[in-house]
Order: structure tokens, then C-alpha cells, then sequence
């Protein structure tokens, strides 16, 4: 078995210093990192405008980047939204668009052999789409039946008091889909707007994989969006954050069986020297499944959770290393009890050489099985470029993974968790009574 193993791992190896990125310009000026792969009829491609997201939505007018990303797929240029969704797909076209609480993506997968009309396609709907006044009232109903069905989950409630305990007044707190007020208020022109401010050549980012040659690429970069807005010109501006240093425990009450938590604090920038020792720590703590400190302490030893998870969540202006688990409302006491013991001990002692050398051998093994598609190579490479992490990063990865040591894991331990700064929100019915543990220290 250790052969078999030891076999698979030097395949891995090969096939992630077989991947080479190449970075071009084309003649209308714009920056591509691209993967040629021509075993198949393939190609994906990634784009990311920076600085772009959720979080730039005006006040009062929460929700705008949501509709956006909804109605650029509905009809482009000469094509309603039934002509363009009827030409994506005899083409085999995949196109969508979507925004997190930074940037704004678009993702485009097609057959090699449709490769320049989908690009096309991904040109008019950047450039000239539609919003036609029927499907943007579609959009808008369904966006604020969505508004109303989320607030009825305990999920979301609990996201919403997490980002609102975590950011306050800044806008990381803004809810993503928007208020029933603020898009009742949005109207096409906020979205028009919102594409030739926000979507331009200043703060694009384009990473392609598959089935394609550099020239190839530069002509239909240049062909399909040489016409994009050149300046960024945002109408909100957003400063760093830090987040609480005061610990905080607050209960959302709801009438459920179980109680959900999550629980976090001050973590590290994507820049940080260190980043990568801050990775291989929270696998070992949290970021391993059923391997990790915490699922062992809280699940397997007690059976008090199906799962615990913990991650590292280094955004644009804010840096968290945050958690969640959920229990029955009558453990969920313990279960806070043995997550604050099962930190503290990991703070204080650490890991072993033994647990590091496991927790490095999945970590760089489980890299390329990852990276199995095209869409999944592309989309890695585009965190490379908004991260800033070089294009020889893919090559480098596992190397930084293996060079990292038990001391600068011990140190990192001790470096981010800190009890006294431990945010924790919950919701359910939890009984949070002292609870006796009787098998000591985790």
C-alpha cells in the first residue's frame, strides 16, 4: 500500500510541474495568463474584475451587483433572453456570471471548435447587454422572493448577525441579495451603471486553460472585448477593517433542534510571509475534516457534532480565521466548552512532527486531484492573479508546504489563537449552563 502511495505522489508531482502558465499581452493591450492543453477539445476561461463585488454597492441601493450578475446572461446585443439562452446551448456554450463581496467573475466554458463565437457571446454580454424591461421585473420578483425566503433560515440569520458583529457600519456587512427596500428602488439604469464603472480594462483579470494557442487567444481578446470601458471608476471606496478585539458570545434565539455556531477571530493577510504556515496549522486544527484537532475532540471522541471546520478567509480589507459546528441544543454548552479547551491546548502545545509530516502528505497529494478540470485549473489560476502570488505559484505550492516546519506551526498556533479575542454567535435553543467535563484536557 505505502508503494502504491508513494507512486500516486510522484504523478502528482509531475503532473503540477507539468502545467505551464504563460503570460501574454495582446496588441490591444490586454493581460492573459494561459494554459495551452490540447489532450481535449476544451477551453475554460476565468475573468475577474477586482474591487467589483457586494461590498461596493452604494447605500441604499444593496443588491445592484446581485441583479447584475443575473441579467447579463439575459439577452445581448440582437439576442432576447430566449434567442441568447437557445444560441448558448446549441453551441454548448456554459456562460454565467457571479460576485462575491471584492470582485465580480465571468466564466465561460465551450468546445474548442465554438471557441470564436463563444467568445462572442462572452463579448456581448459584457459589452451590450440588453436589460430588457421584462426581464429585468423577472429578475427583481425573483430576487426579493429570495430576499424573503432566505430570512426565514437560520443559516442566513446567523450569517447576517456574523457579518454584522464582525464589520459593523462597514460594507462587508451588506447583505448580498440587498433589502426588500433597496432593490424594490433599483432600476436599470443602476445596473447600467454599475457595468460601465465597474467592468473595465483598468481592473480586469483573465486566465485561460484549454484547447487554444496564444495567437489564437490575443485575436479574440481583442476582437471581442476591445470596446470595454477603459477606466475604473467606482462610486464606493472601502478601507481595511480590524475586527473586534473584545470576545464576544451572543445567542440568536429560534424554536429549532439544533443549535448553529460559528466562531472566529483576527486572522492574516493573503500577503502575509507566513500565509502558508497559517494553511498547513488550520488543517491540522480545523481545516482536516475528521482528522483535524477539533473534529477529533468535538465529534469523534463525543459525538457532540457531525462536523467542525475551521478556514482561513483573508479578504480585500479584512482578514478572519473563522469556524462553524452545529449540535443539539442540550450539548451545545459542552460542545463551546470543549472548542474553547480544544483551542487552548492547541495554542499552548501544538502539533507533532508526526501529524505535520500526515498533514503535508495530503495536503500536497490532494493538490492536483483537485486541480482535475479545466474550470478548476482556470478558476486557481485566476486566486493566483488576484492574490498576486506570481505566476511560478502552481510550482512552488507544495514546495512552500513541505518546507514548513513544527516550530513555525507551534509559533502560528499561538500567533492567531487568542481565547480572549474569540467571537462566537449562535442559534437555536442552546442550553449553555456550566457544563462538567469529566475526561480532561483535549
Amino acid at each position: 500500500m505505502k508503494k502504491i502511495v508513494f507512486l500516486l505522489a510522484i504523478f502528482i508531482n509531475s503532473q503540477a510541474n507539468a502545467t505551464t502558465i504563460k503570460e501574454i499581452k495582446t496588441p490591444g493591450g490586454f493581460n492573459a495568463w494561459l494554459v495551452e492543453e490540447h489532450s481535449q477539445p476544451l477551453v475554460s476561461v476565468s475573468i475577474a474584475f477586482k474591487n467589483s463585488g457586494t461590498a461596493y454597492d452604494p447605500d441604499g441601493k444593496e443588491g445592484r451587483t446581485a441583479m447584475a450578475t443575473a441579467m447579463l446572461a439575459e439577452g445581448a446585443g440582437d439576442m432576447n433572453s430566449e434567442s441568447f439562452a437557445r444560441a448558448l446551448e446549441s453551441h454548448a456554450v456554459r456562460l454565467s456570471f457571479s460576485a462575491d463581496s471584492d470582485n465580480f467573475y465571468a466564466n465561460l466554458g465551450t468546445i474548442s471548435e465554438h471557441k470564436d463565437i463563444a467568445f462572442s457571446y462572452l463579448g456581448l454580454a459584457l459589452l451590450h447587454p440588453r436589460f430588457d424591461d421584462g426581464d429585468f421585473a423577472r429578475i427583481k420578483r425573483q430576487t426579493l422572493s429570495a430576499i424573503k425566503q432566505q430570512s426565514e433560515k437560520p443559516g442566513y440569520l446567523l450569517s447576517r448577525a456574523w457579518a454584522q458583529n464582525l464589520f459593523g457600519a462597514h460594507p462587508y456587512s451588506k447583505q448580498e441579495l440587498g433589502t426588500l427596500p433597496s432593490v424594490e428602488k433599483l432600476g436599470k439604469n443602476d445596473l447600467k451603471n454599475f457595468t460601465q464603472n465597474y467592468l473595465s480594462r483598468t481592473n480586469i483579470i483573465i486566465s485561460v486553460v484549454g484547447d487554444i494557442t496564444e495567437a489564437e487567444l490575443s485575436a479574440l481578446l481583442d476582437k471581442n472585448l476591445n470596446t470595454l470601458p477603459i477606466n475604473y471608476k467606482p462610486d464606493v471606496s472601502i478601507e481595511d477593517i480590524k475586527l473586534s478585539q473584545d470576545s464576544k458570545q451572543i445567542v440568536l434565539d429560534q424554536d429549532i433542534p439544533q443549535t448553529i455556531i460559528r466562531f472566529g477571530m483576527e486572522g492574516l493577510k493573503r500577503s502575509d510571509p507566513d500565509y502558508i504556515v497559517a494553511y498547513v496549522m488550520n488543517y491540522l486544527l480545523g481545516g482536516g475534516t475528521l482528522t483535524s484537532k477539533l473534529n477529533n475532540e468535538i465529534r469523534e471522541k463525543r459525538g457532540l457534532a457531525y462536523s467542525v471546520s475551521t478556514q482561513l478567509e483573508p479578504m480585500q480589507h479584512a482578514e478572519i480565521f473563522e469556524g462553524s459546528l452545529a449540535t443539539r441544543n442540550e450539548k451545545a454548552g459542552e460542545s463551546i466548552e470543549i472548542l474553547k479547551q480544544t483551542l487552548k491546548h492547541f495554542a499552548e502545545n501544538g502539533t507533532t512532527e508526526a501529524e505535520l509530516t500526515d498533514a503535508k502528505r495530503f495536503l500536497t497529494g490532494s493538490f492536483v486531484v483537485k486541480l482535475d478540470s479545466n474550470s478548476s485549473i482556470v478558476n486557481f489560476i485566476t486566486m493566483m492573479q488576484l492574490k498576486n502570488l506570481g505566476i511560478d505559484y502552481m510550482d512552488k505550492r507544495n514546495n512552500l508546504i513541505e518546507a514548513v516546519t513544527t516550530r513555525q506551526v507551534n509559533d502560528m498556533a499561538k500567533r492567531l489563537i487568542k481565547l480572549d479575542k474569540l467571537q462566537i454567535i449562535m442559534i437555536g435553543k442552546p442550553q449553555l449552563a456550566p457544563h462538567k467535563i469529566t475526561d480532561g484536557k483535549p
